[in-house]
């Protein structure tokens, strides 16, 4: 599998919102992400990442005091475009969950104090 340039998913995602926050574990973590109507889609990235993890798409529900991932998917190029395509197994999105725990909520506490002002 080729490796996905930042250029080509800024090209095929104009629309998301980047930002850097501060993680206690991994240090700076930039996301870049989007929201509608209580759902929103994020990626992460930062300097300990494994191969190929900044192509991963977190799509998460938000409830009233809470989040619930709904699904992962991945940047994958097909005929020289971006696709995304959903990850099937439980498996591995549960790996990725546990995973990036602590980075979702500090995204989401980050999130929730910003729209405060």
């Amino acid at each position: 599998m080729e490796k996905i340039s930042e250029e080509e998913i800024k090209k095929n995602w104009p629309s998301a919102v980047e930002g850097s926050m501060e993680h206690p574990e991994l240090g700076v973590v930039h996301y870049w992400t989007g929201e509608q109507h209580g759902k929103i889609v994020v990626r992460f990235c930062y300097d300990s990442q494994a191969e190929g993890e900044s192509e991963k798409m977190f799509f998460i529900d938000l409830t009233k005091n809470s989040w619930e991932l709904s699904h992962i998917s991945t940047f994958e190029s097909h005929n020289s475009k971006l696709k995304l395509l959903k990850i099937q197994s439980f498996k591995d999105q549960d790996e990725l969950e546990k995973k990036y725990r602590s980075i979702i909520e500090l995204f989401i506490k980050s999130r929730n104090s910003a729209k405060m002002f």
